[in-house]
C-alpha cells in the first residue's frame, strides 16, 4: 500500500465558510478517541499554513473539552499538508459507481478522472445517492435541472428523488 494517508482536499470560499467552520463539522462526524492501526487509515487534520495549525488545534482543545477528556486522549493528528495525490478513478465518487449509467455518462462529459473528481455535479450527486442522512430532497429537485444530465437520467433522479419528499 505505500507509505499513505486516505483523505479528502476540500475547496472552499472562506468568503462563505471558514476553516474554523468545516473544522466543526469535521469533529462532529469524526470518532478522535479510536485509534486506526494504520498510516493509511489514521486521523489527521491537515493544514496549510500557521493560522490553519492554531485553528486546528485550537479546535482539538475545544473537542477535547466538549468530550470531558484530555486533549492527549485525542487520536487525532494535526499535521502540515505535504503532497496530496489523487486516488485512482475506480475509487472517486463512490456511490456513483452503484449508478453506471450516471457515472459513465459524466465520465465522458470530462476530459480526465481529476476533472470528474472535482466535479461539483458529480461530486454533488455523489452525496445525494450515498445520503443516508436528513436530505433536503426538495432542494436536490431544485438542483437537479442545472446538473446537465440527459433527460432520461434527469427524470429517473427526479422520480427517485420525489419519493422521498
Amino acid at each position: 500500500m505505500g507509505d499513505h494517508t486516505e483523505a479528502i482536499s476540500i475547496d472552499y470560499d472562506p468568503k462563505l465558510i471558514s476553516y474554523e467552520e468545516l473544522l466543526g463539522y469535521f469533529w462532529n462526524a469524526h470518532r478522535c478517541v479510536r485509534n486506526n492501526s494504520s498510516r493509511q487509515y489514521m486521523n489527521a487534520v491537515f493544514y496549510q499554513n500557521d493560522d490553519q495549525q492554531k485553528a486546528a488545534i485550537a479546535s482539538l482543545t475545544d473537542q477535547a473539552k466538549h468530550l470531558a477528556i484530555a486533549p492527549s486522549e485525542i487520536k487525532t493528528v494535526i499535521l502540515p499538508v505535504a503532497q496530496f495525490t489523487y486516488a485512482e478513478n475506480y475509487h472517486q465518487k463512490y456511490y456513483l459507481t452503484q449508478h453506471s449509467d450516471i457515472r459513465d455518462f459524466l465520465s465522458g462529459a470530462y476530459p480526465d478522472a481529476k476533472s470528474l473528481a472535482d466535479s461539483t455535479v458529480a461530486t454533488r450527486l455523489n452525496a445525494y445517492l450515498g445520503s443516508g442522512m436528513n436530505t433536503n430532497w426538495n432542494t436536490f429537485l431544485k438542483e437537479l435541472p442545472s446538473y446537465g444530465l440527459p433527460e432520461n437520467l434527469e427524470k429517473r433522479l427526479e422520480k427517485a428523488a420525489q419519493k422521498k419528499c
